[in-house]
């Protein structure tokens, strides 16, 4: 072997250790708690998560702590952090204190049997629903609801002093000390303890960490003596990892089938690769001591270290950094070595001794514009260039083939290489090529050689992309021509995205044009890019298209590619998305990750042997990690508040308020910690709103409901589409007012009835009455009438009308003609309630004139009531005037005056000069009695009645 080729080897040797970096995200706890110092996280039945440091609990959701402190003096500083099944929230502080989290309040856990009095650093369930607390100083407790049993060296513990402890099935707890681990369990009052130790194969006694995997195995972390598998069953302790000086490990973690994380006491951050069996230190936190890891429900990796406080990285993206800025494209071989394809050449990456990242250029396929590359099945590389045709590479012996125009290629530009056991297929920009070889490729052995164009019935001869799907089918991704696919031998071309609604083809909407990139979900269905209309999915019979309205929010996409999960990878300028087929489901990533500037080439992307995405990007290289686990692809959403006019109440457990309690403020959370910030919310109120409301507040404020049923909805995103995302919802009832309440309008109603029923039996009653109160007012006519025609009065009128006949026959006619006017004004009138003071004025003015031709110049009646639109009860400035002529003497030497004018506001005064007769007339009373009755029925208002030593005046209110 040539010296070259031991070089090229030994690049191979180092190029497979495992140097791609996670991109680690500090989550500082902020200034008011800076004198905490953070020591154990955890995530709770709702994957929220929680911080327990020396200056108490925090509640975290991306953005911002919310402490939790004890209400009394005692020690904040927690040591364990535990949720049950029944969803009892369980702390352990320093001081030995146990506490339970109720209604977002601290409450001290009360037992008769008391609480250590030594640090609590553990929680665990058994499968029977029992508690096990651990301790440093007491050994363990079991509690089972009744009372609490302490396990200790007088009970065969190893040690009292415990660092970690684990729950297994069916129901007991592995603990470790310093003096190695135990099993314990309790059953029909009885304690079992097993122990194991270094005489069993354990590597080292002093247990720090201890990790129960899905197979039931346990990885155990020691003092010195690394980290060791346990496999219970056989009761056998391994040593997978490799011989590597780890220190103390303080804590583990695992994403199954991927990696261990190991945290050490002065080592930094470990990380032990389940596939490839490499285990490589992080750089970004060498040396630091890390006292507690775990691994969210969305694929994050949380580290709780002394340098970095709390910080998270997501699992599923790595980064190598690279000077170079234009990635072509990528490929991981069936080794694990990694090539990108750049207009300078082919390059590989390796690591060399300082765990620096470095990328070697091969020299004879240097300043190659190299554009596609894949893998065949014997292990030689394919390289597609620009220009320069086909190069065929064999890394273990550095021999290249090259293929160009000259020895049977159509065209020389190649732009993209897949293939199938003995198969290559490429495309070109002359059309495709299928090239058949075998395992002599490089050694000159012979190829064949098909190609398909135009003439073949493909749409165009340009194409970017080929695929060929798990059916063995040929797809081309073509420039102006959509996609076309080889099955059977025969080409079929896709010009226009047709859907079962869409049957036009002119329409421009779905005219595929350009195809970009293709890939394959697990049920069939080819996916496909474009150069500006998003994605589509097409099942053989229809296209169904993705764009924006979907949730796609970058149209100009790059590459497609499927994961080990069935996912498909979107890249495009913005960042990376990962799609969910079968719910069409986005998770948008980008600087929150470490995606950032990616600027990607067409279809520099490739998928490793373990289903893993490698994108290639300016100046990085980014490894998409498939999970082998159940990952939440949405926020959780939580209500955490209901405040009824700010107060806030327990609304688990009241939903029924008051009219009076119809302000409401809901405060809600959509949990995302991978990128917390680009979470949005909509809300409605059902019963009230009409449409749901999107915003990018926690906050919702409903004031003034009128009383009714309701149901408030929420519902968070982290992307531009709603159609999958969980609703959380809380109904609830305004009620209405006490008056409006059925029961009381029940009763309302029966009172109702029951009036009616009286009112019914008592109309015959009523209708008696009201004949009564007519006769009543027929006699008091009759009474009137006589009142005014009395005997006394017409005497009077007759012997004035005699001496007026003897002395003035012309006259008397007139008298006689007032007389008969006035008594029938008297018989018109007598029936009405009101007359107007222009009715009554005439009726006055024609008695005066009665009284002027009875008393002379001794009568005087003057009137001042001009203007005047109301009215008054009829007769009443009659009779007022009556009375003044019966009580007064009217004489030549005491002439009676008698003045009718406007008084105060609203009345009309009826005055005359006092001297009462010496012989008073005999009353009936009716007269001022009769007025005053009458106006207090027509108003309630009242006739006023002045008298001096010179005048008598009386006021009458006028009528509106």
């Amino acid at each position: 072997m040539s010296g070259f080729g031991k070089i090229w080897l030994f690049i191979f040797w180092v190029v497979t250790a495992n140097a791609q970096k996670p991109f680690f995200k500090i989550h500082e706890l902020g200034e008011p708690f800076q004198k905490a110092i953070p020591e154990i996280i955890y995530e709770d039945n709702n994957s929220a998560l929680w911080v327990g440091t020396t200056g108490g609990l925090f509640l975290y959701d991306g953005i911002e702590y919310r402490p939790y402190l004890k209400e009394d003096s005692t020690s904040n500083h927690v040591r364990s952090i535990f949720q049950d099944s029944k969803d009892r929230f369980w702390v352990g502080y320093e001081d030995g204190t146990i506490y339970h989290l109720v209604n977002h309040r601290l409450v001290l856990w009360s037992i008769e049997e008391g609480c250590p009095k030594v640090p609590v650093n553990g929680f665990a369930e058994d499968a029977e629903g029992n508690i096990w607390i651990s301790t440093y100083g007491e050994g363990v407790y079991f509690y089972d609801e009744k009372r609490l049993y302490n396990f200790n060296t007088d009970d065969g513990l190893l040690g009292d002093d415990i660092y970690v402890m684990q729950a297994a099935l069916p129901g007991h707890v592995w603990v470790g000390t310093d003096r190695g681990i135990s099993k314990c369990s309790f059953s029909n009052n009885r304690k079992s303890i097993e122990n194991y130790t270094s005489q069993e194969g354990l590597p080292d006694d002093i247990v720090k960490a201890i990790l129960i995997n899905r197979e039931g195995q346990l990885w155990v972390g020691t003092y010195d003596g690394g980290v060791a598998l346990f496999d219970p069953v056989k009761k056998t302790f391994s040593r997978p990892l490799p011989d590597r000086h780890l220190g103390i490990v303080n804590c583990l973690e695992i994403f199954e089938g991927t990696d261990l994380w190991i945290g050490t006491q002065d080592n930094g951050l470990w990380r032990y690769s389940l596939t490839q069996g490499e285990l490589s230190p992080l750089p970004s936190l060498e040396n630091a001591k890390v006292t507690d890891l775990l691994r969210d429900i969305e694929g994050n990796i949380w580290v709780v270290s002394s340098t970095h406080g709390i910080c998270s990285a997501n699992r599923q993206f790595e980064f190598i950094p690279t000077d170079i800025e234009n990635v072509q494209s990528v490929l991981v071989d069936s080794k694990n070595r990694l090539w990108i394809g750049t207009p300078s050449g082919l390059f590989t990456h390796f690591t060399d001794r300082s765990g620096a990242n470095s990328f070697q250029q091969y020299g004879t396929l240097a300043n190659l514009n190299t554009t596609s590359l894949y893998e065949d099945v014997f292990g030689n590389i394919w390289i597609g260039t620009f220009g320069e045709g086909l190069y065929i590479f064999q890394p273990n012996s550095g021999a290249v083939r090259h293929i160009h125009t000259a020895n049977g290629l159509e065209d020389g530009n190649v732009l993209s290489i897949d293939g199938v056991d003995d198969r290559v297929w490429i495309a070109t920009l002359g059309g495709a090529m299928e090239i058949t070889y075998d395992q002599q490729v490089i050694q000159n052995g012979e190829l064949g050689f098909r190609s398909i164009s135009r003439k073949d019935n493909l749409g165009t001869n340009f194409i970017y992309k080929v695929f060929i799907d798990s059916k063995g089918r040929v797809w081309f991704g073509t420039d102006g021509k959509g996609i076309s696919v080889l099955e059977n031998d025969v080409v079929k071309n896709y010009p226009v995205a047709k859907h079962e609604h869409q049957k036009d083809e002119s329409d421009e909407d779905y005219q595929l044009h350009a195809v970009y990139s293709i890939t394959e979900d697990k049920k069939g269905s080819i996916w496909l890019s474009t150069d500006n209309a998003g994605i589509f999915e097409f099942d053989g019979a229809q296209f169904n298209h993705l764009t924006v309205k979907e949730g796609i929010r970058d149209l100009e996409i790059t590459s497609l590619a499927t994961d080990a999960n069935g996912q498909i990878i979107i890249v495009h300028p913005t960042g990376l998305d990962v799609l969910t087929p079968s719910s069409k489901h986005l998770i948008y990533y980008d600087n929150e990750v470490g995606v950032h500037d990616l600027d990607p080439n067409l279809n520099a992307v490739c998928t490793d042997r373990f289903g893993n995405v490698w994108i290639g990007g300016k100046n990085k290289i980014i490894k998409y990690t498939a999970l082998k686990e159940d990952l939440e692809i949405h926020p959780r959403t939580f209500l955490n508040d209901v405040s009824v006019f700010l107060e806030p109440i327990d609304f688990e457990e009241t939903n029924v308020f008051s009219h009076k309690q119809n302000n409401l403020v809901f405060e809600y959370l959509g949990i995302w910690y991978t990128d917390p910030q680009i979470v949005k919310y909509r809300y409605q109120l059902t019963g009230y709103d009409l449409d749901w409301i999107e915003s990018k507040d926690r906050k919702a404020t409903y004031s003034n409901l009128p009383s009714g049923k309701y149901t408030f909805k929420v519902t968070s995103t982290e992307n531009d589409a709603w159609a999958d995302e969980p609703v959380i919802t809380y109904p609830f009832e305004v009620l209405p007012p006490i008056w409006m309440r059925w029961w009381l309008i029940a009763i309302v109603l029966g009172a109702v009835a029951g009036l009616f029923y009286l009112y019914q039996k008592n109309r015959d009653k009523r209708i008696q009455l009201v004949n009564l109160l007519e006769k009543d007012k027929v006699e008091s006519q009759l009474a009137a009438l006589k009142a005014q025609i009395n005997p006394h009065f017409l005497f009077n009128s007759f012997n004035t009308l005699v001496s007026v006949i003897e002395e003035s026959p012309q006259l008397a006619v007139e008298y006689v003609e007032n007389l008969s006017d006035f008594y029938r004004k008297i018989m018109q009138l007598r029936d009405k309630e009101i007359i107007s003071i222009q009715e009554e004025i005439e009726l006055v003015k024609n008695y005066a004139f009665l009284l002027e031709k009875r008393y002379g110049k001794n009568f005087k009646l003057h009137i001042n009531l001009k203007g005047q639109q109301t009215y008054i009860v009829p007769f009443t400035l009659q009779l007022l005037v009556e009375n003044a002529v019966k009580h007064n003497i009217i004489s030549k030497s005491k002439p009676l005056k008698v003045d009718i004018e406007k008084g105060e506001e609203g009345h009309i005064t009826v005055k005359n000069n006092l001297q009462p007769k010496l012989t008073k007339e005999k009353s009936t009373n009716f007269g001022l009695q009769s007025l005053s009755q009458r106006y207090k029925l027509l108003g309630n208002r009242k006739v006023k009645v002045e008298e001096s030593a010179t005048f008598f005046k009386v006021s009458i209110p006028i009528i509106e």
